[in-house]
């Protein structure tokens, strides 16, 4: 837990794993909207390189995690004091490398304070409809999903041209998930 005296710490979620990926720059806007007094912690999935999840036993069932890349996984996530996950939308749906991030944890997910944004074809509606209850599933305080769209806010090269109302959004929704951390008394 955070405390007056220690920066929060903010994970920022690259979620797609792809050689070819426009996240890199959707993350880096994200980064460059976050107040200076917070810590980050860019977490790239594609770096992570989680195996698929092989645990003997279901996460939330409370077990420890037994393999190295468990824990240390489990020891990053609850390191935070909130996330945001940035996510393409492929196929209408969030990249295997985020699902298979998300199923390896339960109790690390639970009430951490998660701005959700997303990017694709029709403001990236799609995936955010199937990751949103996914999270709120998992008991992570969403506080907002955010979807640009390719042509209005990006291209499929990654060339920003971001909306107002969206940069606006990103703002709004980093200070809701400021109003959620936890301060010492």
């Amino acid at each position: 837990m955070t405390s007056q005296s220690t920066p929060s710490r903010l994970g920022i979620i690259v979620s797609s794993a792809r050689p070819n990926r426009i996240a890199d720059v959707v993350s880096q806007w994200v980064r460059e909207s976050v107040p200076a007094e917070v810590t980050i912690d860019l977490i790239d999935l594609a770096e992570v390189a989680l195996p698929a999840f092989d645990g003997s036993a279901a996460p939330k069932s409370g077990v420890a995690p037994e393999s190295d890349h468990h824990r240390a996984w489990a020891e990053r996530i609850d390191a935070l004091d909130a996330a945001v996950i940035v996510t393409p939308q492929y196929n209408g749906a969030y990249p295997g490398a985020l699902k298979n991030a998300i199923d390896y944890l339960y109790a690390e997910w639970s009430r951490l304070p998660v701005l959700l944004v997303g990017y694709g074809w029709m403001d990236a509606s799609e995936v955010l409809a199937h990751l949103e209850p996914l999270m709120r599933r998992l008991d992570a305080d969403v506080v907002d999903a955010i979807g640009l769209g390719f042509g209005e806010d990006l291209s499929p090269q990654g060339e920003l041209s971001i909306r107002a109302e969206k940069a606006e959004a990103l703002t709004a929704g980093l200070a809701a998930l400021r109003e959620r951390l936890p301060v010492s008394v």
